[in-house]
């Protein structure tokens, strides 16, 4: 009996340690999903809200864009036409002058609600009217 149990304990020791790192390494193989967002909106709060403008083709101070309280805002300005200066009003930003047929981008996190508009410096015409709620 002595030999017996002398022979069998090193060996249930060796399988229930292999059994315990086995356990371990399956655990560590869930890491790297815990370092994924918890909650997939998260993922779409980072990409910013895209809005385009061209002048004279989508322009009118009848268009509103709506967007989130807090949203990262990307707008991209055109006037394939003339030269022009856009600027949102609120904000008081502008990427300052843009060259006939170029593209400017104005942007911005919507941190205060209201209509902001953006209009042409150059015609005074409202563009678009981006609303903040």
């Amino acid at each position: 009996m002595k030999t017996f149990l002398r022979v069998v304990t090193p060996f249930v020791l060796v399988v229930s340690l292999g059994a315990c790192s086995s356990s371990d390494s399956a655990t560590d193989t869930t890491m790297p999903n815990a370092a994924s967002p918890t909650n997939p909106s998260d993922s779409k709060m980072a990409a910013p809200t895209e809005i385009s403008v061209i002048v004279g083709t989508d322009s009118s101070p009848d268009r509103i864009e709506e967007v989130t309280l807090g949203a990262n805002v990307q707008v991209t300005l055109s006037n394939p036409n003339a030269d022009d200066e856009f600027h949102l009003h609120g904000y008081d930003l502008s990427p300052g002058e843009t060259k006939m047929g170029e593209v400017s981008i104005i942007s911005f996190t919507a941190d205060k609600a209201g209509d902001f508009e953006i209009e042409s410096h150059v015609t005074e015409d409202v563009l678009v009217i981006i609303r903040v709620k």
